[in-house]
Parts: C-alpha cells; sequence; structure tokens
C-alpha cells in the first residue's frame, strides 16, 4: 500500500469514525442496515442486533459520499423551508393543490375545496389547525389502504396517523402501517404511492429488487409520484 493509499485510507476511517459517534444507532430484528438523514442533520442509523462495531465501521465508511450528500441536501431544505404563517391570504398546497387561508372572527375551520379555500376563525391555534388537516387527511388515507390491500390481496392492516416529520410512512414487524399527517399537502396520487409503498413492506421489509418490482406491479409510474416527494420534501415543514 503507497503512502498516498494509507493516507486515504485513514481519512476515511477518521470520517467514519466521526459519523458513527454522532449518530443515533437504532438495533432491532432486522438484516440489512438502514441509513437516514434525519431534518436536524442527525445520522440514524438502524442496524440487527449482534453487528460488530468494526463492520458497522467498514460500512458507514462506504456509505460516507452518500451521507455527506443526504445531510447537505437537509440543510438546504432547512434554509429554505416555508413554515405556514397564520394570516389572511397565507398560500400552501393542500392535496398538493394551491390553497389560500382566509380568517374569520371566532373559532371553528371550514374546507370549501372546490374554491381552494380554508377558513379558519382567528381565535382558532396552529395545534388546532393541524387537528383538523389530520381529519382532513384520515378518510382519504382509510379509502387508499382498504382499496390497495383488496388489490393487493392483503388483509386489512393496523393503520394509524402520526406526527413524525421524518419519514412518510412506516410498516412495523406486526404488519401494522402508519402515515405521516403532512402527507394532506400532497397530491393524492402521491398519497396513493405511500400508502402502496408501505403496505408492500408487509410482504417484504427491504427495498431490494422485489419490494420494487411488486411497487411496480400495483402503480406502474411510482418514480414520478415518489419523485414529487423528493423534490417537495419541504411541505413536510408547512405547519
Amino acid at each position: 500500500m503507497t503512502v498516498v493509499n494509507v493516507l486515504c485510507y485513514n481519512r476515511k476511517a477518521m470520517v467514519a469514525e466521526s459519523l458513527l459517534k454522532n449518530a443515533r444507532i437504532i438495533q432491532s430484528f432486522r438484516r440489512s442496515i438502514g441509513f437516514e438523514v434525519v431534518e436536524d442533520g442527525t445520522l440514524v442509523l438502524r442496524v440487527p442486533y449482534g453487528i460488530s462495531s468494526q463492520e458497522l465501521l467498514r460500512i458507514v465508511a462506504k456509505k460516507e459520499k452518500w451521507i455527506a450528500g443526504a445531510q447537505a441536501r437537509v440543510r438546504r431544505e432547512r434554509e429554505e423551508h416555508h413554515t405556514l404563517r397564520l394570516q389572511d391570504g397565507e398560500t400552501f398546497l393542500l392535496f398538493g393543490r394551491p390553497c389560500t387561508l382566509r380568517l374569520r372572527p371566532g373559532t371553528g375551520f371550514s374546507y370549501r375545496k372546490e374554491e381552494g379555500l380554508l377558513e379558519m376563525g382567528d381565535q382558532e391555534t396552529r395545534e388546532n389547525l393541524a387537528r383538523f388537516l389530520i381529519g382532513q387527511l384520515r378518510p382519504v388515507l382509510g379509502e387508499l389502504v382498504s382499496r390497495y390491500a383488496s388489490q393487493m390481496g392483503l388483509r386489512l392492516p393496523v393503520v394509524k396517523c402520526s406526527r413524525a416529520k421524518k419519514r412518510w410512512g412506516y410498516c412495523n414487524w406486526k404488519g401494522e402501517i402508519g402515515f405521516s399527517w403532512p402527507l394532506v399537502f400532497c397530491p393524492r396520487e402521491v398519497i396513493a404511492y405511500v400508502v402502496v409503498h408501505e403496505l408492500c413492506h408487509i410482504r417484504n421489509m427491504s427495498h431490494n429488487k422485489a419490494f420494487w418490482q411488486a411497487v411496480a406491479q400495483v402503480l406502474p409510474d411510482y418514480r414520478e409520484r415518489e419523485n414529487w416527494l423528493k423534490v417537495h420534501r419541504k411541505v413536510m415543514s408547512t405547519l
């Protein structure tokens, strides 16, 4: 090994050690290692029980470039994100369509879909608005989960709606699926993709070739829908 190669190897090892030192590591019964960079820039590693520190260091070193890119993207999104201001005339996306917030005296909410208007009492809070939007999302999720579970020959799973802003959906080892409420800002066809994605995880917890083939069998254009989420990820921070 040349001096240059030794220096490169040592640099990669040092970077990997630094990444691991600052990472959040979650152990579970799984076969593969999952990498995620959350909205504050923290690296989250989901690893199998019993994995050695040396093996983890080796894999993190191989993913160094991806991790750096993901952390840079999160920083960019944090700088660009737009938080909805609770003032009359504010515009935002609701089910992927432009919507205007109208304040009126008192309390309560009213969504006028065809007009693209969301009326909100000026005594209401941001928390109450979030609850109202979750109420708008739940029946959409219920209808989509029921339709696609039936189409895929799956028993209707337990469905949860969380306030997590780190991922769009999840499927646990019990076969329960959950969705992040900021999906309410996404187009219905994009919500359908997230639903199908999580339903496919009931049979296959990995993101391997067979998994993506299963997704494509239900939604041949899933890549376009997935790309919408990547381009518009900042909608997670709307509220």
